[in-house]
């Protein structure tokens, strides 16, 4: 009786991982200004801790994954598909997103996040321009590279200097992954106009690395937010919760399962998909279920959710698209996986 009462808890853990919608909202300052709940914090209690066993637990299942046959077959169809659409047509749609978020921020009067609005004052406007032409170049499908240096030598350290250094936090590494990845793009997958005759880049040794900056940034964006927005100062999440009413475990007979419990799961949850991510393992997957969020709270949130992860919508995208690449668990000799070399191969493609 006692090893079915921990089964049944880590199933519950699990299932309360997956299906928590408030991961999606991994930016809740975009709905509420000041949290109402400081000093709160969830003791380690019977709830918490199934939690974290459904958190390893989902983490194994993710390893097992990688070390079958499993993922190879779903590898082969979308091989298939990019041997018939266009080169580079991921990054295309990713660049656009971003770009369009981009230009509706500076129509908005915002810089770079919804919540970062800057004085209207000559040399903040010049950045609102700044983020404007960045916006045009990336949709434009042109100037890949000049729009992702800019993001990087321009837009962010911009948003160093003059916001502050805990709310930055839960963006710098998405955007910096984010202008690496197309800087890259730029001069090997898709060349800039510009460059293609100017700057003669070793393709071959360069191109492969796109995908994993990009996957790892993206990861470790998931967990800096589960960690400061969530599990270390649950604040603001917890008032996000009492304006939203996204706790839906007592409705089905769970009481005892609060808001802390909510919150503490959607931390574990973000936190385990973005170190699988990082590590490289069920990334289409992963980027299947993050999508399946962003769509939950699109519905439940509004245009404001869709504005802000425009760049992320993008991302998973491209991660369904074309998997985990290189520098992944998955491509180390200790995990071996069947598919390993065809995933290697799949990754300078």
């Amino acid at each position: 009786m006692f090893i079915l009462k921990v089964i049944s808890g880590i199933v519950f853990g699990i299932i309360t991982l997956l299906v928590s919608p408030e991961i999606a909202s991994a930016h809740e300052r975009w709905f509420v200004e000041s949290g109402t709940h400081s000093g709160e914090r969830l003791g380690l209690d019977v709830t918490s801790v199934f939690l974290l066993f459904g958190a390893v637990f989902l983490g194994a299942m993710a390893y097992t994954n990688e070390r079958s046959g499993w993922t190879r077959g779903i590898r082969i169809p979308f091989q298939s598909t990019r041997s018939l659409l266009p080169r580079g047509m991921e990054w295309r749609v990713v660049a656009s997103l971003s770009g369009i978020m981009l230009i509706i921020n500076s129509i908005m009067g915002v810089f770079l996040a919804s919540e970062f609005i800057l004085p209207q004052q000559a040399p903040f406007i010049l950045g609102q321009i700044g983020q404007m032409v960045i916006g045009l170049l990336l949709v434009s499908q042109m100037y890949f590279a000049v729009g992702g240096a800019l993001v990087l030598l321009v837009a962010v350290p911009i948003a160093a200097i003059y916001l502050p250094a805990n709310l930055l936090i839960d963006y710098v590494v998405e955007f910096a992954a984010l202008a690496a990845a197309l800087i890259l793009v730029g001069l090997t997958s898709c060349p800039d106009r510009l460059f293609r005759k100017w700057i003669k880049v070793p393709s071959e040794r360069l191109e492969h690395l796109a995908l994993p900056i990009i996957r790892i940034g993206t990861g470790l964006t998931l967990v800096i937010l589960a960690l400061h927005n969530k599990l270390l100062n649950p604040d603001i999440a917890l008032t996000f919760l009492d304006k939203y009413a996204f706790n839906f475990m007592p409705h089905i007979g769970l009481p005892w399962f609060t808001n802390l419990h909510f919150v503490f799961a959607a931390g574990v949850a973000e936190a385990t998909l973005g170190l699988i991510l990082m590590l490289g393992l069920a990334t289409r997957f992963v980027a299947a279920v993050i999508l399946g969020f962003f769509i939950t709270t699109l519905i439940m949130l509004g245009p404001m959710e869709l504005v802000g992860h425009l760049p992320l919508l993008g991302i998973m995208f491209l991660l369904i698209y074309r998997g985990s690449g290189r520098y992944s668990l998955a491509a180390f000799r200790g995990v071996r996986s069947p598919g390993r070399k065809e995933a290697e191969a799949e990754s300078i493609q």
